[in-house]
């Protein structure tokens, strides 16, 4: 085994050996894993509002259904804003 894989290998064994290292590990995958949801559940509600108004600038052309198989909203979403009109 290579000696910088060897000295790798044996601080990973130690480090994971320390439940305070791996208390802190832990938290830090917590952390990562909630921004990155926070992340994700932003970029779907800014393409969501751009399809509503994609679908506001359809109402007077298509349909209910046609509307919201092109824009991938609800029908229900679809009536409503077409009520809102």
């Amino acid at each position: 085994m290579e000696p910088a894989i060897k000295k790798a290998e044996d601080k990973l064994e130690y480090l994971s050996s320390d439940e305070e290292t791996m208390n802190i590990y832990w938290e830090r995958e917590r952390s990562l894993h909630k921004r990155a949801n926070m992340i994700s559940s932003a970029e779907e509600r800014g393409f969501n509002k751009a399809m509503i108004e994609v679908a506001k600038s359809l109402l007077d052309v298509l349909d209910n259904e046609t509307i919201a198989s092109k824009t991938g909203l609800v029908l229900e979403d679809i009536i409503k804003l077409r009520n809102e009109k």
